[in-house]
């Protein structure tokens, strides 16, 4: 019976010294130019909620781009400082038809402003009109991929009444 403990406690160290030295021994060098996993810095964060700016402005154009780094739906919004761009998503469910939009529109745009093949755009998370809000991003910049139906929203002038 002894001698089963003794096995067990030598079975035991042996394999508490594989899970120990096994990561060192099997570990390569990187090679000249490699970075290692550990010491590579974390990617930083693009969008940053603290450097959101709103803008209010008119749309002069609606088009989807399809080329570029910011490939999506993009309104040119006519603004008292000049002309900005703005990127408004990805989704197919991002355009002009289901967002209400047309040229003239009276808008609201609040998002952060970003340099992209060496021209400034405005990364729109909230997008407001006279009559409806749309949530384009989440706060982390993360385009969101749907939008809610016409036949779901009930307009800002509606009245909610009880019924009896």
């Amino acid at each position: 019976m002894m001698r089963y403990r003794l096995f067990d406690v030598i079975f035991l160290a042996g394999l508490a010294a594989a899970f120990v030295f096994a990561p060192h021994a099997s570990a390569q060098t990187p090679t000249a130019g490699a970075v290692s996993a550990v010491s590579r810095p974390l990617p930083e964060r693009t969008y940053r909620v603290a450097k959101e700016i709103k803008i209010q402005g008119t749309i002069q154009s609606i088009e989807q781009s399809s080329s570029g780094a910011l490939r999506g739906m993009h309104a040119q919004i006519a603004t008292a400082q000049g002309m900005l761009d703005a990127h408004l998503g990805v989704s197919p469910n991002v355009n002009a038809k289901t967002l209400d939009l047309s040229t003239g529109d009276a808008v609201e745009i609040t998002g952060m402003m970003a340099k992209e093949g060496g021209s400034s755009v405005l990364l729109a998370r909230i997008l407001t009109t006279p009559d409806r809000i749309f949530i384009l991003r989440s706060e982390q910049g993360v385009p969101i991929r749907g939008v809610v139906s016409r036949g779901n929203f009930i307009p800002a002038k509606a009245t909610m009444k009880g019924g009896n």
